[in-house]
Parts: C-alpha cells; sequence; structure tokens
C-alpha cells in the first residue's frame, strides 16, 4: 500500500512537471512566479505565524471592503517514486495565475507552509508538510493567520476563498474556522481525501484533515466547485462525495467544465467562470 501511495503520488507530480513543460530549480520557480506576480501588480509580502514564514502577495485599491484570497496549490511534493522533494514550491503556480487575471479591488494570493521560503530549510519546515500532513492541523491554522495577517493589511472587513487544488481544501478547512468568509470557490480540489485516495487506491493521508468530514459546517456558505471532466488526479466525482457529506445544499454548486484536465486551462477559464459570484439558490 505504501508502495502504491508513492507512485501515485510520484505520477501527480510528473502530470503537473508535464503541465510546466520543464523541471526549474527553485529559484526559477520564484522568478517566475515574481514575473506573474509583478505584472499583475500583486505585491510581494513576508508573513510570519506561529509556525511557519508564509509567502504571499496583495494588491489593494483604498476602501474596499471585500479581500479575495487565492490560494495556491500543493506544488512539488515528490521528486521521484520513492524521493520527496526538498523544496515544494510549485512549478506552475495556477492559484497566482488566476490571482493575476482576477479583476477584483482587493486580490491577495497565499502560498502554502514552505513554498517560495527555502523547503526544507525554512522555519519549522519538514517535507512531512507537502506529502501526508499536507492538510495538518498546523497548516490550517497557519494559513488561517496569514489570511487574517491579509485581511488588516488590505483593510478589508471580510474576505473570499479560491482555493486551486489542494489550496481549495485549504480554503475549505479554513472556512469551517472563520466567521468573516462570505463565499468559497475551488478549482479541482480534492474536497474529500478519503474519497480520493480510495479512488486511486492509495493509502489515507496520514496527519491530514478531511473537508468532507466537517462539510456540514459549510451549507449555509454560498459556495461553487469547479471539476475538469478529462482531470484524472481530481475527478469531479471527488467533488461530489464532499457535496454529499454536506447535507443542505442550497447554497452550493458543481460546475463540470468539459475537455478540463487538472492543471490546463484554468487560468485562460478564469477570464469567464471568475466573474461568478456563490450565492445561496
Amino acid at each position: 500500500m505504501i508502495a502504491m501511495t508513492l507512485r501515485f503520488l510520484f505520477l501527480l507530480t510528473a502530470t503537473l512537471l508535464l503541465a510546466a513543460c520543464a523541471v526549474a530549480t527553485p529559484e526559477e520557480r520564484r522568478i517566475h512566479a515574481d514575473r506573474l506576480g509583478g505584472e499583475a501588480a500583486l505585491a510581494p509580502l513576508a508573513i510570519r505565524t506561529a509556525d511557519f514564514d508564509l509567502h504571499a502577495r496583495l494588491r489593494a485599491e483604498p476602501g474596499s471592503e471585500l479581500l479575495v484570497i487565492f490560494i495556491e496549490g500543493d506544488g512539488f511534493a515528490w521528486k521521484r517514486v520513492n524521493e520527496r522533494s526538498a523544496d515544494p514550491t510549485p512549478l506552475n503556480p495556477v492559484a497566482l495565475a488566476l490571482a493575476a487575471r482576477d479583476p477584483s479591488p482587493a486580490v491577495a494570493w497565499l502560498a502554502r507552509p514552505c513554498q517560495f521560503t527555502g523547503g526544507e530549510t525554512a522555519r519549522n519546515c519538514h517535507s512531512d508538510l507537502w506529502t501526508g500532513a499536507r492538510y495538518s492541523e498546523r497548516v490550517i491554522a497557519a494559513s488561517d493567520e496569514a489570511i487574517g495577517i491579509l485581511k488588516q493589511k488590505a483593510g478589508a472587513a471580510r474576505v473570499a476563498l479560491v482555493g486551486y487544488s489542494g489550496g481549495g481544501a485549504v480554503a475549505a478547512l479554513v472556512a469551517t474556522r472563520r466567521d468573516d468568509v462570505v463565499w468559497l470557490k475551488t478549482v479541482a480540489a480534492p474536497l474529500d481525501t478519503v474519497a480520493f485516495t480510495a479512488h486511486h487506491k492509495v493509502a489515507p493521508l496520514a496527519g491530514s484533515l478531511n473537508p468532507a468530514a466537517r462539510a456540514a459546517r459549510l451549507a449555509a456558505l454560498p459556495q461553487i466547485h469547479y471539476a475538469g471532466t478529462d482531470d484524472d488526479i481530481v475527478p469531479p466525482s471527488i467533488n461530489r462525495s464532499f457535496l454529499a457529506r454536506m447535507g443542505e445544499t442550497r447554497c452550493i454548486a458543481l460546475k463540470e467544465l468539459p475537455g478540463m484536465s487538472h492543471g490546463k486551462g484554468w487560468e485562460e477559464a478564469w477570464s469567464d467562470i471568475g466573474a461568478e459570484i456563490p450565492a445561496c439558490r
């Protein structure tokens, strides 16, 4: 079972490598992200939380009431089949690309712990945090703390959360513990980690929280979850499993986009779907 888990996670990393078209060093990945963020006037921020130093970006017009925060995916977790990456900085920061395209008056992007900050050399970082414990209590608590700091820096009263891939799982888990989130959107997100690992016939993500186990707490929060019909990593069935745990679903929409895969097409599609605002029916 452990070997199956390693093979699957390596295949996931390999898929994202192909999507990025090239293997890049952590420094090259940072340069690419700096270019993306700079072109969109998203200023870099270093956020120090109780456990980790997180990398973020922010663009906020004065007087903005709502801050839309994009949370990055799991990143470069595995270097080889049985070798963890020493630095999870993503090769293709999809959430950052989406944030760069978003026209909202106040936009922020938040990297995951240990991304863009040095990987295993960063404060309190260990490869568990981007493998089996990627959605652990420590990770969610740090992300929640960072979101509070971004909100304060933007001068906003409320936040909306958008998460790509594993960032969607983080966004959902954070939303269960905040009272200032007005809506939630996820893109290709493994919102039921038990269904996710069962689908791939691998061992559960030991040390991680499962958003689906807390889904009922989000029933009254307006949400849109986007899934690609050609996504072999997180097929729409994973999102349906999350919704099945929700109970009341009048505030939730699942939108399955034909032809979309896990790592390709979302940036282009965001010009249309990014303007959609979740609402209760």
